[in-house]
């Protein structure tokens, strides 16, 4: 039962129809999932597992500021998640043998081979609304990170927001406490710390977290886990990586109304969700970035060659060309999925130009040019033959049917169409010369 569909057919066949149907209404109310998204979640939270999963629930310790407090402009709620205990399936144990390479490797950067796993900080934000811009707040700021034989969550929640400056400054005295070696976020670099970055600048402050390295997750997520499902949604990748399930979980697109309605109220009840919401957020980035780290060490880990293909893509944005070039031709040699092995082979012909072996890479571009069932890549592998052809066989007839292959292709975008163009004329120009030379002699 590899496929969604036969997953589909077999539980309509052999389970409970009416607890399916139950859970797929309950699925199917939820924001923000594509029908694909929604038929994959209902396949997994009904699946039996063939492995026992432990789920322990946090030790919760609530904090000397807490709601109900005059005066107080924040408040702050803590959860322990002891490193002995399995959360799905992965134990928080295992990133005590992580090593600094690893880390660099998923992050692209050398600059990560100084930083301490153990010493990372989790962070993450819930906001008064998506947008972004001066009239959005972030007023809960979640910190995750290890201490004492635990991964530990420290959330900030805004009480008042008048009282910003106070929030903030709670959170500057923790930061600088802890002796955090790099910051670890999930689209920080596009969301989170620009906002955070202009409510310090309205408090003529710095975001403290500016002067740590950043390893935004998001991006070797989608590296490491586009060929493989659907979507690369934090929650959807912990569900399906991590066993664990968010179906209970608060719908993202409530939070704002219902901080609002907490600051009315002031009822902790309210946001209570919220919190457990952001802890999970958490919990699931270390895991899914441990999980990362753990296919980088070990391809045998991964599950789908789609997955390999994603390793092989972090190895070669890191410079190891090496083991981009080996993982690369694993997938070429034994991917069945065309659009995996295609892009596969595409890696393998970057890499053979760089290389300056170029009859190898006009192979690869050829296996491309005949076989791709993307329009991009048939572009690109039509385009890089046509430049071997011209500059180094000097074969301008070949080279120009490659030219002609590639104008012929719709999805080409007016700046494509332009480059193809040019090369057409130019082509024509050197064989009209060729013409008139041999004409000559």
């Amino acid at each position: 039962m590899s496929k969604l569909q036969d997953k589909l057919v077999y539980f309509n066949k052999n389970k409970d129809k009416e607890t399916i149907k139950d859970r797929w209404k309950n699925i199917n109310s939820q924001e923000g999932l594509s029908t694909r998204e929604k038929l994959d979640k209902l396949v997994k939270t009904s699946l039996k597992r063939e492995e026992k999963i432990t789920r322990e629930k946090p030790t919760s310790a609530p904090s000397e500021d807490f709601p109900g407090k005059d005066g107080e402009g924040f408040f702050t709620r803590e959860f322990s998640y002891p490193l002995n205990t399995v959360y799905g399936k992965f134990a928080l144990a295992e990133w005590e043998n992580v090593l600094p390479n690893q880390l660099a490797i998923i992050a692209g950067e050398d600059e990560f081979l100084e930083v301490s796993p153990m010493k990372l900080v989790f962070f993450d934000t819930e906001t008064t609304g998506l947008s972004g811009g001066a009239g959005t707040i972030p007023f809960m700021l979640g910190f995750g990170y290890f201490l004492d034989e635990a991964f530990r969550v420290k959330m900030f929640i805004l009480n008042d927001l008048d009282k910003e400056a106070q929030f903030l400054e709670a959170v500057d005295t923790f930061l600088q406490a802890q002796g955090f070696s790099a910051v670890v976020t999930y689209n920080g670099k596009t969301f989170d710390f620009p906002l955070m970055e202009g409510r310090y600048i309205l408090q003529r402050k710095r975001f403290p977290l500016l002067k740590m390295l950043h390893l935004d997750f998001l991006f070797p997520a989608r590296a490491l886990w586009k060929y493989t499902y659907p979507s690369c949604k934090l929650s959807y990748l912990g569900d399906c990586l991590l066993g664990i399930s968010r179906d209970e979980d608060i719908d993202p697109s409530r939070i704002p109304v219902i901080y609002f309605n907490y600051l009315r109220a002031r009822s902790y009840g309210l946001i209570q969700g919220i919190v457990e919401h952001n802890a999970l957020d958490l919990l699931g980035l270390a895991g899914l970035l441990l999980q990362a780290i753990k296919y980088v060490a070990d391809i045998s880990s991964t599950e789908d060659e789609g997955e390999i293909l994603g390793v092989a893509r972090l190895y070669d944005r890191y410079g190891n060309v090496d083991k981009a070039d080996e993982l690369y031709r694993i997938v070429k040699q034994s991917g069945v999925r065309t659009d995996v092995v295609e892009r596969a082979v595409k890696g393998l012909a970057v890499i053979m130009k760089k290389r300056k072996l170029y009859a190898e890479a006009a192979e690869l571009w050829g296996m491309l040019s005949a076989a791709s069932t993307t329009g991009a890549y048939d572009r690109l592998a039509l385009r890089e033959l046509s430049v071997h052809l011209e500059h180094r066989e000097k074969n301008y007839v070949k080279a120009l049917a490659m030219v002609h292959r590639g104008l012929e292709n719709i999805a080409l975008s007016d700046a494509q169409r332009n480059d193809f163009e040019k090369r057409c004329h130019r082509l024509t120009r050197k064989m009209k010369t060729l013409q008139k030379e041999d004409e000559k002699s």
